[in-house]
């Protein structure tokens, strides 16, 4: 609840963001059917799948985050669409809390400990199922009458993600001007990503690193030709190099690192490869001049090359080979 999430179970079956219903029951069975039985599968996908596609970002969600039968509840409002992480995707020996809960939603906390007692009569009723499901109307409304009542103003995020539309618009057609003057053959790459990743910049006022990475990582797969960095490595040698580092500077997924990753790719594909973009979310113009510069410029001396910053406000080219 500190990290602003809500997670479900089913560990083992993968990321399920590009997955239809037949999809997902596919993979809940091929895991758990022989121990479950047919039933249990069908019952789990349209769990997963209500989880996944059903709750609207901006809607009101209700949780019992301690046991069924507490007397508290956590109300908070959802702030992303469904995303995977891999790290608990499987139960092991060093458990953290969070082993086998890798399907997720972000979500920003109203109410962390708000007790029973005080939710309207239709809200209470809806806690005798003990799945994922809709309030009526009429208990909705009067959830909202409630926590209006308690100092929540419900409307104000829509009105902020109307601003922040504007800025990442813009943000989005500079950098792709840009690019179709400076780097054309990455252009229509860059527009592709940037559009279906365009939602998430509008779910909330911070970006969701982890969720941003999914994200870019499930598009820029289904574009062919490409070689995905750090996704994939040994593979083929491709025309287009897609790298992405979203996280800090230096970390592991950093820029530091996925950096070496591409310029040892760049050496061993130096014929098949035409172009890389590179997305980060982390930047530090100082080390990047002392550590990365001078091979970034060599190789895009052949080679189109462009770094783009991925911020709060959208998008910006960092650097772009000449």
């Amino acid at each position: 609840m500190n990290e602003g999430f809500i997670a479900i179970g089913w560990p083992g079956i993968g990321d399920l963001y590009s997955c239809s219903r037949s999809c997902i029951y596919e993979k809940v069975s091929a895991l758990y059917i022989s121990d479950y039985g047919d039933p249990f599968c069908r019952d789990s996908s349209n769990t997963i799948l209500k989880f996944k596609d059903k709750m609207l970002i901006g809607e009101i969600i209700l949780v019992v985050p301690f046991s069924d039968d507490s007397l508290e509840i956590a109300i908070g409002i959802i702030d992303s669409s469904y995303f995977f992480d891999a790290r608990y995707d499987e139960t092991i020996t060093a458990d953290t809390g969070y082993n086998g809960f890798s399907h997720r939603r972000k979500v920003i906390w109203l109410e962390k400990r708000f007790p029973r007692s005080l939710l309207p009569e239709a809200v209470k009723k809806a806690f005798s199922e003990k799945t994922i499901h809709p309030l009526p109307l009429e208990g909705y409304n009067r959830l909202v009458e409630l926590l209006e009542s308690r100092g929540h103003k419900l409307n104000e995020r829509w009105e902020m993600s109307q601003h922040r539309k504007d800025l990442i618009e813009t943000s989005m057609k500079t950098v792709l001007e840009t690019m179709q003057q400076q780097t054309p053959d990455l252009a229509d790459t860059f527009d592709k990503i940037a559009q279906e990743s365009f939602e998430i910049f509008q779910e909330s006022e911070t970006v969701h690193f982890d969720l941003l990475s999914s994200k870019l990582s499930s598009v820029a797969a289904d574009i062919e030709e490409a070689h995905l960095i750090p996704t994939v490595l040994n593979a083929v040698c491709q025309k287009l190099c897609i790298s992405m580092a979203i996280d800090k500077w230096e970390g592991e997924q950093g820029f530091c690192e996925v950096a070496k990753k591409s310029m040892t790719y760049w050496l061993e594909c130096l014929e098949e490869n035409s172009g890389t973009i590179f997305f980060t979310s982390a930047w530090d113009e100082i080390d990047f001049i002392a550590h990365c510069k001078q091979q970034f410029d060599a190789y895009a001396k052949k080679h189109d090359i462009v770094v783009i910053l991925v911020s709060a406000n959208g998008f910006l080219i960092t650097y772009i080979g000449e």
